[in-house]
């Protein structure tokens, strides 16, 4: 289970286990990507060609992981959050609250269009899957 994944200054820290990765947080999506018989730039690629999005286009690799980052995928801060371990969310004005279960929640400026537009690319991706087969 994931529930983000964070850039410290030892690295990428995946919770809610807070497990050290040893690289960063787009290294540790990287290889979840393979793991999921996939490569991250392949993903980008098709989602692409898909959805006719072009940018910050969440990573949907199952019913357990679907990630979105909260800044562009190469910037220091950006947290890899899992959208199918959110059980809350209270919008504010300036930010989001993401609530995982009663310990641990995380603040993220990140506006409420921004983050729709994210979900629904989720869900189109889950759709376009669920029509393959």
């Amino acid at each position: 289970m994931i529930y983000f994944i964070k850039n410290e200054s030892d690295g990428g820290i995946i919770y809610p286990n807070r497990r050290k990765s040893g690289t960063s947080a787009l290294a540790v999506v990287k290889k979840l990507c393979v793991k999921h018989l996939t490569s991250f730039e392949s993903y980008q690629k098709s989602v692409r060609h898909i959805t006719k999005e072009q940018y910050k286009i969440p990573i949907v690799l199952s019913s357990k992981y679907a990630f979105f980052a909260t800044k562009s995928y190469h910037h220091i801060d950006s947290i890899w959050i899992n959208y199918m371990q959110i059980k809350e969310i209270i919008y504010m004005d300036k930010y989001i609250e993401f609530i995982f279960d009663e310990t641990y929640r995380i603040k993220v400026s990140l506006s409420t269009k921004s983050y729709q537009r994210l979900v629904s690319l989720i869900f189109k991706v889950l759709n376009y899957k669920v029509s393959l087969e």
